[in-house]
């Protein structure tokens, strides 16, 4: 991804920053430039494999330089926190030069944020990697990785070899968690396939996307059980079109899957 590859954002204090639908609307009712600085936000927990299950929570995105005063409503939530929010203060947010109203860590790639991306959560039993096209903040507990082949990258990235590859390089939690965190991610090896096979892949993550999609609206077990059974099947075809990207052998490839 050619070096955008970001954590997520740590606020010092999410109880002050992040808001639910009821508060953002408040914020904006009070004065509308508050709506400058609310964007859509995401948790690791809300990151699966192939979506993002957004809970309709607002990251009050207050970052360097900002002039508060410009946002009297927002000024006026934050106010309460103060002095939990003050930098270096006991208890309170790590040392810095910020503003108490402003988030913790210079955040100098927000853009990033807004762009198509993959987000990670950095902490998971299996492979949950998924894309995000509309422009969701994400909190420190995911990295982003931001690219125009998307596609391409989850197909690889979900795929049962490089899940192999984090298990054996990633650092282990109780649990059976595994931390995909940007030292490990950034040592996964992507490779430059031929068009026609990357065009492939890209449309199977497609169809997988958009059945993703769909599950949550259909009103018949029997249609959601085949969106699944569809699902596995457009996995397993990811799976066997990657072994032949990485040439593995069919020992190695029984060697990924757990058969030796």
């Amino acid at each position: 991804v050619n070096g955008r590859f970001y954590y997520g954002i740590k606020t010092g204090l999410n109880e002050a920053f992040v808001v639910d639908r009821a508060t953002r609307d408040r914020l904006i009712a009070e004065h509308k430039s508050s709506a400058e600085v609310l964007k859509p936000f995401l948790r690791g927990r809300d990151v699966k494999r192939w979506r993002v299950e957004p809970q309709d929570l607002w990251l009050i995105f207050t970052r360097r330089g900002i002039n508060i005063k410009n946002y009297p409503a927002v000024y006026e939530h934050l106010l309460p926190f103060k002095k939990r929010l003050m930098p270096g203060a006991p208890g309170g947010r790590k040392p810095g030069s910020y503003e108490w109203y402003e988030i913790q860590d210079n955040i100098a790639y927000w853009q990033e944020f807004e762009q198509p991306k993959v987000v990670i959560p950095a902490i998971e039993r299996t492979v949950s990697y998924a894309p995000d096209l509309k422009g969701h903040y994400s909190n420190d507990k995911t990295t982003i990785c931001v690219s125009n082949q998307i596609n391409y990258l989850l197909a690889l990235l979900n795929s049962s070899a490089l899940w192999w590859f984090i298990r054996a390089t990633a650092a282990t939690k109780q649990g059976g968690f595994y931390e995909f965190k940007p030292m490990y991610v950034g040592q996964l090896p992507i490779p430059s396939p031929p068009r026609v096979e990357q065009a492939a892949l890209e449309a199977l993550v497609d169809k997988i996307l958009a059945a993703q999609g769909g599950t949550g609206i259909r009103a018949c077990a029997s249609a959601a059980s085949q969106t699944r059974m569809s699902v596995a099947q457009w996995e397993r075809e990811i799976d066997e079109r990657v072994y032949r990207l990485y040439g593995l052998t069919p020992e190695e490839i029984k060697i990924v899957e757990g058969e030796k």
